[in-house]
C-alpha cells in the first residue's frame, strides 16, 4: 500500500488569487514548495492533488487550459527533483452541490478507489478547513496551512486539523517525522 499526501493547490502549491488562478502566467509557487515536494517524494511518498476549480464552470478557464496550467507545474516540478502522480479537481461552480467539491470528499473518495489507497494511512493537506473536512471525513490525517480565511474558519469550527503548519515544508517534516507513529 502506497505512502499518500493529498494535497490542496491554491494556497499550498501556489499563490492563491482573489480572481483566481486563469493562466500559467498567473500561476506563482509559494516559496520552497518544490523542495517539499522532493521531500516528501524521497521519503517514500506519493502526492496527488486534490483541487476546487470552479474556474471552469465560471467559464474563466477552458478545460484544456487548466490541463495547460497543470502541465506546466508538473513539469517544473519534475525539473526540481519532485513528482505530482495524478491531480483531481473538481470543475464545479460552488452553489451546484455537487459531490466532488471540497469539503465534500468525492474527490478523494474517487482517488483512493481508483489508486487503491488506504486513507487511514494517508494525509490531506490544505490551507482552508474544507480540505481538512474533506481529508477528515475519508479518515485522513488532516493539515492545514492556514491562509487568512483558514484562520478565520479555524477558529468557527468544531473540526479541528491534526497539525497546524506553517507552511508546506513544515507540514512536509512533521508528516515525514510522525508517519510511522501515526500508522503503527
Amino acid at each position: 500500500m502506497d505512502k499518500v499526501v493529498f494535497l490542496d493547490r491554491d494556497g499550498v502549491i501556489s499563490r492563491d488569487s482573489p480572481d483566481h488562478i486563469k493562466s500559467w502566467e498567473e500561476f506563482h509557487f509559494l516559496p520552497k514548495v518544490k523542495d517539499a515536494l522532493k521531500m516528501l517524494n524521497q521519503n517514500g511518498f506519493k502526492i496527488i492533488l486534490i483541487t476546487n476549480q470552479s474556474v471552469i464552470a465560471r467559464k474563466m478557464v477552458t478545460p484544456e487550459g487548466l490541463d495547460y496550467i497543470h502541465n506546466m507545474m508538473k513539469k517544473e516540478i519534475k525539473e526540481s527533483g519532485g513528482r505530482i502522480e495524478k491531480i483531481y479537481f473538481c470543475p464545479h461552480h460552488p452553489d451546484d452541490g455537487c459531490n466532488c467539491r471540497k469539503p465534500k470528499p468525492g474527490m478523494l473518495l474517487k482517488a483512493i478507489k481508483e489508486n487503491n489507497i488506504d486513507p487511514e494511512k494517508s494525509f490531506m493537506v490544505g490551507d482552508r478547513m474544507m480540505d481538512v473536512k474533506a481529508g477528515k471525513k475519508v479518515g485522513c490525517t488532516s493539515i492545514i496551512i492556514p491562509s487568512e480565511l483558514g484562520k478565520k474558519e479555524m477558529i468557527e469550527s468544531s473540526v479541528k486539523p491534526d497539525y497546524v503548519a506553517k507552511d508546506l515544508i513544515d507540514a512536509s517534516k512533521w508528516i515525514i517525522k510522525n508517519y510511522e507513529s501515526l500508522n503503527s
